[in-house]
């Protein structure tokens, strides 16, 4: 029985040597024939959104930033105040409930933020047409803020100064009462009242010296200040805004996406007329 030649049955036929291209695909070659054909078309349109482009950063607001940054006071270690809280107080105190008049209002508070490891440490940010106008406007948001924390400072610091006279007024009544008894009992050495009262008076002024230590402690000037200017607000030379450059750049690679577009637009629309 015959043979027949199966040798390239089970081998993969070769693929054709070209693979025809759909009438809706371009390839990159056809790409680069109708942008260099329009060429000029490219080009006007990033002219055009470049001119746009360089009218708005012209006739744009410069914005210029100040920054500083304030450390909330404290008492017993604690703070005077919430540095979250304050910083929402400062926030909507500067800044109108209007948002439209908020964004147009020049000079303004833009940024109150509490550091994320120290929350007593507030950076606060201003802007204004110009720095100095930043500057100046935010040497007087803080000066506002000093003045009303110093207010709140010194009512706890008097409460507690206050306190720690009286402590201190308890413990010498109790203890010049507690010597004077004392150089009587010496007549009469076998007084058990006496003695009792004595130890429980002793123990008393113990007491009272232990709450005055630590009074005195938790008013010590590494417990208790008020509320500094760590930094103050600086001159910075260089406008936040408009980002001149970056908007620039942008406006280049828009017109000239728009001119490939517009081109690849055209020579379909002839393509499709004919």
């Amino acid at each position: 029985m015959p043979l027949e030649d199966n040798a390239g049955a089970g081998q993969p036929q070769r693929a054709n040597a070209a693979t025809p291209i759909s009438e809706d695909e371009i390839s990159l070659r056809d790409l680069w024939e109708i942008i260099a054909k329009r060429k000029w078309l490219v080009f006007l349109s990033m002219v055009v959104c470049l001119g746009l482009a360089a009218v708005y950063v012209s006739l744009a607001t410069t914005i210029y930033e100040s920054k500083a940054v304030v450390q909330i006071g404290k008492v017993a270690g604690q703070p005077v105040d919430n540095g979250l809280q304050l910083a929402n107080r400062l926030m909507n105190q500067y800044t109108p409930v209007n948002t439209v008049q908020a964004k147009k209002q020049m000079p303004k508070l833009y940024a109150v933020t509490p550091d994320k490891a120290d929350g007593s440490i507030l950076t606060l940010e201003a802007q204004g047409r110009s720095p100095q106008e930043a500057q100046q406007y935010l040497q007087g948001v803080i000066q506002r803020l000093l003045a009303e924390d110093q207010q709140r400072y010194q009512q706890i610091v008097g409460t507690r100064q206050a306190q720690l006279t009286q402590l201190q007024a308890l413990y010498q009544g109790m203890r010049t009462s507690l010597d004077t008894k004392s150089g009587k009992g010496q007549v009469d050495s076998t007084s058990a009242l006496l003695l009792l009262e004595q130890s429980r008076r002793s123990d008393a002024l113990t007491n009272i010296q232990a709450a005055i230590a630590k009074m005195e402690n938790a008013l010590a000037p590494n417990n208790t200040s008020p509320t500094v200017q760590t930094l103050s607000p600086r001159y910075d030379p260089i406008p936040v805004a408009p980002k001149r450059g970056l908007i620039l750049v942008l406006a280049g690679l828009g017109g000239l996406m728009l001119g490939v577009f517009l081109a690849l637009l055209l020579n379909a629309l002839r393509k499709q007329s004919a």
